[in-house]
């Protein structure tokens, strides 16, 4: 996870603090033993106080430190670009890759007052988002260039990586969501059993995570990439198996994220297996795509299915679709 703190803002509050119970640096020093120049250089932003340092001074200065500190971080700027990267890597925008990859750079230069905890998590982000526009160039050599990228990526904190070992490292949630794409492009390799091994490496490593949503999208994205793995294997018991899963998660956090994709899947499956419920699952799949204004994918969605498996998706009415959605209909 990103952490980093507005430090002019606190160091402001710091100073104000300091002064409303009457003291100066020096009087400061004098009484917990921290230095003047410490003093000094915290309330001008320019470093992290020490755990130690903020306990001391909490006791002088009458308010929790750490509490004020954690107001003062930024990370509401850095789970926005988890959000912007995620639907990039999905929908792929070239022109917004590189914008929300300026706004990164730009927020995390020297010449800001943000400081970094851990700087390594932000290259990686930036040779994920490298790695994501290989993945989706039209050139064929670039795919292979995007495994390289990413795992070049995670060997800046695990220099022995290696995807025959991926299972000897821990892994932080940008990294997680590295060897995703990495597991991507290895099915791509025709290396869908070890594609498939490490989603589920990452779904178990996601489930023992603290929830929060992003934890949530990158856990339902992996349901929709096991689906595809056993598509690409025939293997539809398999992909009905895993939609669901992905379709009871989504209900279970009353999320709409990726739906689609999911009930497209299993009703392609079961109509593969010549199950009579096929065509609630694709009408579900069309309905959520119509709901979310996706029009143009959602004509793409209706030229490839009449296109590759003959076929036609009625109109039908909302409240039984919605009923499916809902989970009002049990069907395995």
């Amino acid at each position: 996870m990103f952490i980093s703190y507005n430090l002019a803002e606190f160091g402001e509050k710091m100073k104000n603090l300091r002064k409303d119970v009457g003291l100066s640096q020096l009087d400061i020093q004098s009484s917990t033993g921290v230095s003047v120049d410490a003093l000094r250089r915290i309330e001008k932003g320019e470093v992290i106080p020490r755990y130690e340092t903020l306990e001391l001074l909490s006791t002088i200065y009458k308010q929790d430190l750490l509490e004020l500190l954690k107001s003062c971080r930024a990370n509401k700027l850095l789970t926005e670009y988890h959000d912007e990267l995620d639907d990039l890597i999905t929908c792929f925008d070239a022109g917004k890759m590189k914008a929300v990859e300026a706004d990164i750079r730009k927020n995390f230069s020297d010449s800001t007052r943000m400081a970094i905890v851990n700087p390594t998590e932000v290259i990686q982000l930036l040779m994920l988002m490298r790695g994501s526009a290989l993945y989706h160039s039209r050139i064929s050599n670039d795919r292979e260039d995007a495994r390289y990228v990413l795992t070049d990526a995670l060997k800046l904190t695990m220099p022995t990586f290696s995807t025959k070992k991926y299972k000897s490292f821990n892994y932080s949630y940008i990294e997680l969501r590295i060897l995703l794409l990495i597991s991507i492009l290895i099915a791509e390799k025709n290396e869908i059993d070890l594609s498939n091994e490490i989603l589920h490496f990452i779904l178990e490593k996601l489930k023992d995570n603290n929830p929060g949503k992003y934890v949530d999208f990158l856990i339902i994205k992996i349901y929709s990439n096991l689906c595809y793995n056993h598509h690409l294997q025939d293997h539809h018991e398999g992909v009905i198996r895993y939609a669901q899963e992905g379709i009871d998660y989504c209900r279970k956090k009353e999320t709409t994220y990726a739906l689609n994709l999911l009930y497209y899947r299993k009703g392609i499956a079961e109509y593969m297996l010549q199950n009579a419920d096929y065509m609630d699952s694709l009408q579900a799949a069309f309905f959520l795509l119509k709901l979310s204004g996706q029009d143009e994918l959602l004509e793409v969605y209706l030229e490839v299915t009449r296109q590759k498996y003959n076929i036609l998706i009625p109109d039908t009415p909302l409240i039984h679709v919605k009923s499916e959605i809902e989970g009002k209909k049990t069907k395995h």
